[in-house]
């Protein structure tokens, strides 16, 4: 059984724990290290099980709390070698332990304990994001964020999916009619920005199969709400789909039985 946790999602910080009994891995760390462990304590996940760290991109939403929490517990951080090669200011802004840090290409899978996560490359306006695909004891997760546009290998991905969390970040109209300037708009909504609502629910009308878990993550605070988003991906599903909102902040966890 792995017991998963949505930590924290949205511009305030996003984490996301995947715990089987023994390891835990990370996708992302944008907390606190005192608000990260609190987190999985609350959900009598050990911090002692951390494994490692891995990385979507490196904006500090996502990444802040990354060189805090490697040496507190003396675990890696994986990333893609592109964001290894061509962020090492950010790197060293953020204060990441590079004897902790690790690369890996796109397409490349990593075993730990009984986990394999396969990163494939993402869209989004930072070097070398990624997407990705957890394994566990013949379960498959599907985590994709922060990205523009949907990238090709995550249609064959997401198919078989027991768990989804997917950006459903901006309602268009939202956006348009909004307060952002109109530079800031196209960067959003264009091709290495974020998924709109429109997008997310689409997608998962093609993919999400039937007694599938759906977590639409990383909602925008200003540019949509949690009734946009799941009213629209509600019309677009076929019944048997559950489908839960992480709205900016909260916690949610669930289980995948073996």
């Amino acid at each position: 059984m792995v017991h998963f946790l949505v930590l924290s999602s949205g511009s305030c910080g996003n984490s996301y724990a995947f715990y089987d009994g023994t390891d835990t891995i990370v996708i992302d760390q944008g907390l606190t290290f005192t608000g990260f462990t609190k987190r999985l304590l609350s959900h009598e996940i050990p911090p002692s099980s951390v494994r490692a760290i891995f990385l979507t991109h490196l904006h500090p939403d996502h990444s802040k709390g990354v060189g805090a929490t490697q040496r507190k517990l003396n675990i890696p951080a994986f990333l893609s070698d592109i964001s290894l090669k061509m962020s090492q200011d950010v790197i060293a802004k953020m204060r990441m332990s590079s004897d902790l840090l690790r690369s890996f290409h796109h397409g490349e899978t990593i075993k730990i304990g009984d986990f394999l996560i396969t990163a494939h490359r993402s869209y989004h306006d930072c070097p070398g994001s990624s997407f990705y695909i957890i394994e566990n004891a013949g379960k498959k997760i599907f985590l994709l964020t922060d990205t523009g546009q949907i990238p090709y290998e995550a249609h064959a991905a997401a198919d078989d999916a027991d768990v989804i969390f997917l950006e459903s970040n901006y309602d268009v109209d939202m956006l348009r009619n909004g307060p952002y300037p109109k530079r800031l708009q196209d960067r959003i909504s264009g091709g290495y920005g974020h998924l709109s609502n429109d997008e997310a629910s689409f997608f998962l009308k093609q993919h999400a199969k039937l007694r599938a878990q759906v977590y639409l993550i990383h909602l925008s605070e200003n540019n949509n709400t949690p009734e946009k988003a799941r009213r629209c991906s509600s019309e677009k599903l076929r019944s048997g789909i559950f489908l839960t909102v992480c709205e900016r902040g909260e916690s949610y966890e669930g289980y995948i039985d073996e």
